[in-house]
């Protein structure tokens, strides 16, 4: 007699689609067969997982259609099976299934799409921050300004992509009222994803701004940030864009090696 563990393994891997007969062998008998008994929570956990992935990716959903979508979704529940007991955890991996799944070829902006999708909805549950206080950042010597390593808000995300993203992630919001047609000859877009007062912001941005705010956000002095920026955007605007962006709350710490008496609370 097989195992708790080992039924219980047997029938998760049964309701994605594997040794479906064998499964429901371990399954008691009824007013219904175990095979449809297999096949009812089967389809309660698909249709739950495919619903998850709806709340995720609207707009992934509003270009494929409620069809398209649900097939190309069930595939993913498939071979990727949520390895979390938390809905909200499921989906990360979406668009790069996106782009490898054949029957969305002729769309290959759809995994940037998506991408974006994730972005904002992880920006959107992300923690909050207070905001960093600029006498903080007014004591440090202008000497160390290039080694200082600044953190961007946990609620902020930034995404380039060869694709106008930002566009058609725009034009498929409910309630949206301009122009829907989108040109993908228009080329790609830089996108700064942020939240403020629990509400969504994207933005676009130059290719400067956009070099100087990755590489912060991946741990790069200041100095090795501007000149990133400086590489793509030569009239990049250093000073404007920190402040900007350390008003805005997109720029909320910043770590140095500074001498201790130059030290303040940050």
């Amino acid at each position: 007699m097989p195992s708790l563990r080992d039924t219980q393994t047997a029938l998760a891997a049964a309701l994605f689609g594997a040794a479906e007969a064998e499964a429901a062998g371990l399954l008691r008998g009824g007013a219904l067969s175990p095979r449809r008994r297999l096949e009812i929570y089967r389809n309660n956990v698909l249709s739950t997982l495919r619903g998850a992935l709806r709340d995720s990716y609207p707009v992934v959903h509003r270009l494929l259609g409620n069809a398209f979508f649900d097939h190309v979704a069930t595939g993913f529940v498939q071979a990727r099976p949520s390895l979390s007991g938390d809905l909200h955890e499921f989906g990360a991996e979406f668009a790069d299934f996106l782009a490898a799944f054949p029957a969305c070829a002729d769309y290959p902006y759809l995994a940037d799409v998506a991408r974006l999708e994730w972005m904002c909805d992880r920006v959107f549950h992300a923690a909050d921050h207070p905001r960093l206080e600029t006498a903080a950042l007014a004591a440090i010597p202008e000497e160390a300004y290039a080694e200082l390593r600044f953190r961007l808000h946990p609620a902020s995300g930034l995404l380039a992509s060869p694709y106008p993203v930002l566009r058609i992630w725009q034009v498929n919001q409910e309630g949206y009222q301009g122009e829907p047609a989108v040109d993908l000859g228009e080329g790609g877009v830089n996108v700064l994803v942020t939240r403020r007062d629990f509400v969504l912001q994207l933005e676009g941005l130059a290719d400067g701004e956009f070099q100087l705010l990755a590489h912060l956000g991946q741990g790069a002095p200041l100095g090795r940030a501007a000149d990133a920026a400086n590489h793509v955007e030569p009239e990049f605007d250093l000073g404007a864009t920190l402040a900007r962006h350390v008003l805005e709350g997109v720029i909320v710490g910043f770590d140095a090696a500074i001498p201790a008496e130059s030290r303040s609370t940050r």
